[in-house]
């Protein structure tokens, strides 16, 4: 591998200087052919390094100007298209991969390699916490890649949001931030799946611990609480006020329709569209290795190294809990089914009375998690207690979910997350259109003068057709 480094690099100075010399104007910001030489570069990069049959891996210096031209926010044209060969070239070349040395033979019995090169560039600056500048991200050079509180900042200020009233500059300037944000996501992920497969076959848990986001979570130059709540915060609030429900285009005013800004404001629904996306990916990035540092501390493959931190889905349920007016919002923009119902599981037993301490020797098993969260619904005096606490719209937003959640799961997944009794023609799916039925009915009878929620009828409906169907 080392070989193949060397003679890459070799290859590539041609290439990169090149490439390089299209940029000579690159200071000169009275330059009116700046525009067109990044475009042009742009252009020679993606010729040589994708389109080619033979195409080399751009060099740190060329990654770093096409890094540099997505964040300097002057051209939508600019940023979109330096954003999708930064993703090309992700994808081409990526820094960490799985190689399975039998795959030539055909024989899959060697357990896949994970292949990494330590000295590709990242837009992700790795150094010892104490060694930030704690500089603001608009404050060091464009060209720099992100350290932890450069990530955390970027993540908070999208929520600033713009509405449309905002300048031209504003909503490009955030646009860009969405764009910045999405690459660092497709990075971050790029960087984490396969660690966290070789971990999951391997139980090689350096190689997770070196992952950029762990380091991102483990590091004491960021709020870990504040990263995650500024997470909940994007996923819930609009970064761009305007009419979200309106077509695209709907609402701009004829003097825009002739203005160059129109396709900035037809871009700006779109790119938040896809940043909630990235956000969310974000997520579940950091619960599964949550998942998987809970293993790795199980099989004693953790030190002291790894300091302790809260899960994330812990730190959800204590915010959801501490804005209740959240739960909606959340639910609706966080659609990963199992995910999403083991936040319901806990979020509900913050709420509900405590099972009585079981013997030792008890071998009584706790219920699956679909169960224990329709069990709550089913019960009238746990319901009656759950409405009172949460309020009637909060119960029937949990158990709509819940229901939403299952019907995106698989029945064999469904059978490890229910406990399914098995009936003449029954299925899982089927008993919990049952029991969602039933549990809307207890809350019902819990209190005659509720009113149930559209969503909530919507789910009463899907599942008696569902029953119906089925008969």
């Amino acid at each position: 591998m080392e070989k193949m480094k060397r003679k890459r690099a070799k290859s590539n100075r041609g290439v990169e200087e090149n490439t390089l010399a299209i940029l000579e104007s690159f200071c000169s910001y009275d330059s009116s052919h700046v525009h067109d030489d990044r475009l042009a570069f742009l252009e020679a990069v993606r010729s040589s390094s994708i389109v080619s049959e033979n195409g080399c891996q751009p060099t740190s210096k060329m990654m770093e100007a096409i890094f540099g031209i997505m964040r300097e926010e002057k051209s939508l044209e600019l940023i979109m298209f330096s954003y999708r060969l930064l993703c090309e070239i992700e994808k081409h070349f990526p820094r960490v991969y799985l190689l399975n040395g039998d795959a030539e033979q055909g024989s899959c019995t060697k357990p896949a390699e994970l292949v990494v090169f330590e000295e590709a560039w990242s837009p992700f600056a790795v150094v010892p916490d104490g060694g930030s500048s704690h500089k603001h991200v608009a404050e060091k050079g464009l060209k720099e890649p992100l350290n932890a509180a450069d990530f955390h900042l970027l993540l908070a200020s999208l929520t600033e949001g713009v509405d449309e009233t905002d300048s031209s500059e504003t909503k490009l300037e955030l646009l860009a931030k969405m764009i910045l944000f999405q690459y660092l996501i497709t990075a971050l992920q790029a960087d984490f799946l396969p660690r966290n497969q070789a971990f999951l076959a391997n139980s090689n848990w350096v190689c997770l611990r070196e992952s950029f986001i762990n380091k991102l979570m483990g590091s004491r130059t960021i709020n870990y609480k504040g990263l995650v709540k500024d997470c909940l915060d994007a996923l819930c609030v609009p970064f761009t006020r305007m009419d979200h429900d309106s077509e695209p285009g709907e609402n701009i005013s004829s003097s825009l329709l002739d203005s160059s800004d129109l396709a900035l404001s037809l871009s700006l629904p779109e790119v938040e569209k896809h940043t909630v996306q990235a956000v969310r990916k974000l997520l579940v990035m950091m619960m599964e290795l949550d998942s998987s540092r809970k293993k790795a501390d199980t099989q004693s493959l953790t030190t002291r190294i790894d300091s302790p931190r809260t899960p994330v889905i812990d730190l959800i349920v204590d915010e959801l809990s501490y804005s209740k007016d959240m739960i909606s919002r959340f639910l609706q923009a966080f659609d990963v089914p199992e995910l999403k119902l083991e936040i319901i599981s806990q979020y509900l037993q913050k709420y509900t009375a405590k099972p009585s301490t079981r013997n030792r020797k008890s071998k009584c098993p706790d219920d699956a998690l679909v169960t224990g969260i329709l069990k709550v619904f089913l019960n009238s005096t746990s319901a009656k207690a759950i409405v009172k606490k949460l309020g009637a719209e909060a119960v029937q937003v949990l158990l709509a979910h819940t229901f939403q959640a299952c019907m995106s799961i698989a029945n064999d997944k469904l059978l490890e997350i229910y406990d399914f009794k098995e009936d003449a023609g029954s299925t899982p799916l089927g008993q919990i259109c049952k029991n969602v039925i039933s549990s809307f009915t207890t809350l019902k009878e819990t209190d005659e003068s509720m009113q149930i929620l559209a969503f909530g009828k919507e789910a009463i409906f899907t599942a008696a057709t569902i029953l119906s169907t089925a008969s």
